[in-house]
Order: C-alpha cells, then sequence, then structure tokens
C-alpha cells in the first residue's frame, strides 16, 4: 500500500511498497554542477538569477565575505563561478568545481526539499529514471541536487540530451506534463554513494 510522503502544488506525492516514489511532471533544465553554469557579466549556460543574488547566493561556491568564487588558471571554465549541487564529491575542497555533479555530463533530477526530507529511505544519491510517456524515451539517472519546496520537474542537461529534448537551460526543457519520474530511497545509484541531505 502506498504511504503519501507531502503534497508538492496540490500534487499528492505517494511511495509505494517497494520504496520507490514517482511523479508526473515538465522537465526543467537545471545546469547547476556544470563547470560553465554560471559567469559574471551574464556569461554562462544558465542565466545567474538562478543561482540567487548578491547577499544569497544559493547555487554558487562563496568566500568569507559572501563574495562569489571564480574558478583559477588550472580548473575546468577559468573565469567562470563554481556551481554546486547537493550531492557532492566530498574528497575535493568546496572550492574544485570537481566536488559538485556536472549537469552536462551526468543525468540527475532534482527533488524538492519535503520530499527528500519525508520520504523513507535516503534520496540524495539513490538512483532514479525519467520516461517521457509520449515517445517512450527513458534514461537512467541519479538525485543529485534538492530543489524548491514547491516545483517538480527538473533534471540536468545530460538528461535532457538523453530523452532527446533541447537541452539549454535558457531555453530548453518542456512545459509538458508528461515526464514520469521515479527514483528509489537508499538504492544508491551506479557510482554515486547516499548522501544524508
Amino acid at each position: 500500500m502506498s504511504t503519501l510522503v507531502c503534497t508538492i502544488a496540490g500534487k499528492p506525492i505517494m511511495q509505494a511498497e517497494d520504496g520507490s516514489v514517482q511523479f508526473v511532471s515538465e522537465l526543467c533544465i537545471d545546469a547547476d554542477g556544470s563547470p560553465r553554469a554560471y559567469g559574471p557579466n551574464g556569461q554562462g549556460l544558465d542565466h545567474l538569477e538562478n543561482a540567487g543574488y548578491p547577499g544569497n547566493w544559493w547555487g554558487i561556491v562563496t568566500d568569507k565575505e559572501g563574495y562569489p568564487v571564480l574558478q583559477g588558471a588550472n580548473d575546468p571554465c577559468p573565469g567562470f563561478y563554481i556551481s554546486t549541487t547537493s550531492l557532492q564529491h566530498k574528497e575535493f575542497e568546496t572550492t574544485n568545481p570537481h566536488r559538485y555533479i556536472d549537469s552536462e555530463q551526468v543525468p540527475f533530477i532534482v527533488v524538492p526539499g519535503p520530499v527528500a526530507r519525508l520520504a523513507r529511505g535516503i534520496v540524495l544519491g539513490c538512483r532514479a529514471e525519467i520516461l517521457c510517456q509520449s515517445t517512450g524515451a527513458r534514461v537512467s539517472a541519479v538525485v543529485a541536487d534538492i530543489g524548491p519546496a514547491t516545483h517538480l520537474g527538473e533534471a540536468s542537461i545530460a538528461a535532457a540530451k538523453g530523452l532527446c529534448i533541447n537541452a539549454d537551460p535558457k531555453t530548453g526543457g518542456s512545459s509538458i506534463k508528461e515526464f514520469r519520474y521515479t527514483f528509489w530511497p537508499g538504492k544508491a545509484a551506479a557510482g554515486f554513494d547516499l548522501q544524508r541531505i
């Protein structure tokens, strides 16, 4: 028997007896984790406001004074900011872009904070899948980011490419609610460790 995890934007999110959580929604593109995601003066794959604003940056690394940290000469994209994800390779320093899950390279999904906190089992790092119900395209993924409490339906650039939809964070994605997201809390995705929020 399924149990209610929580309700997001009026939609009940249920957890099945096998532990899986599933919902159907649109697909917005999340550039987070890509070394090219954000940069000064509007450069970057995504709009900088999606990483926050002065005094409240949530998607990029900042220094002790709260200013964004730029990538250095030996980093993947010198001069760009360091974009973060909730799931991290903790063997790297927080100012190393390799610490975060690269949206361009790794198919991942974003799960709203309440779902990640209330589902049975650890969600961050768990196995996931996206199915486009109209085309049958399917991609295996990992839960790599925690998103806003009121929004369903975000995936990485690599996931969008795997589903053959426009993967541009600024102009791509799909507003059609035809994407079925499934993830298995407590079951780590291949190559990743489960991490508590």
